[in-house]
């Protein structure tokens, strides 16, 4: 069995149960000649079939914690996040075939994810304001726009946002994807990402300004 290293498996046991299950029964990644090897190993395995089945579960495991994280930042449902994980993995490990560029495994797993979480707030109108807990602040944002801001501050002015430009800068400001890349996973043309992604930062640095000033005013205290 591959080890279950990913902080998210260690957690949430149900997504990281069916995803080892489905690994386990999956007989062709269990033959010796394919494991989870470096890619300059991966490389060198002639089978291109099998090239690209080993890079998708090792993608697939190494962010299991990112595709929850940017489920639960949109939807703002602990559980409804690993259930979207577990389909996403079900549905990337059922669509290997249909992988055309192993080199975009994780852009391709991100819109399968984003798909799901679509399909859902078609349904049931999930991707309303959310509620920042303790999960939330768990960021890591790559912006100027929340330089000196602590993750409490961060995740509760991201949860403000709208779902739209809420899922641009979870994106590109924290998983780090190109404009064009979150573009395509949105469905929406690069110029609409880019405007999102500006509006997103400004409201931001808006939100994170007037929580700066309350808690000047205040002594410190949040």
């Amino acid at each position: 069995m591959v080890p279950a290293t990913s902080s998210f498996c260690q957690t949430l046991q149900s997504p990281c149960t069916v995803f080892f299950t489905i690994i386990n029964q999956d007989q062709d990644f269990l033959r010796p000649e394919i494991n989870l090897a470096p890619s300059n190993v991966i490389t060198r395995v002639e089978d291109r079939a099998e090239l690209k089945t080993e890079t998708v579960y090792r993608v697939l495991l190494a962010n299991l914690d990112a595709l929850y994280s940017t489920a639960k930042h949109l939807t703002g449902h602990a559980d409804l996040a690993e259930d979207l994980v577990q389909e996403t993995a079900r549905k990337a490990l059922e669509a290997i075939s249909g992988l055309k560029d192993e080199r975009n495994t994780r852009a391709w797993l991100f819109r399968i994810l984003l798909n799901g979480i679509r399909d859902q707030a078609r349904r049931k109108k999930l991707w309303a304001e959310v509620e920042a807990d303790e999960e939330t602040t768990d960021l890591n944002v790559n912006s100027d726009s929340v330089e000196g801001a602590t993750r409490e501050d961060v995740g509760r002015a991201l949860s403000s946002l709208t779902p739209e430009t809420r899922s641009v800068t979870i994106l590109i400001d924290i998983e780090e994807f190109t404009i064009a890349e979150a573009a395509a996973m949105l469905q929406i043309p690069p110029g609409t990402a880019a405007s999102r992604l500006s509006r997103a930062r400004r409201e931001l640095r808006e939100l994170l300004q007037a929580y700066r000033s309350r808690s000047s005013r205040s002594g410190g205290k949040p």
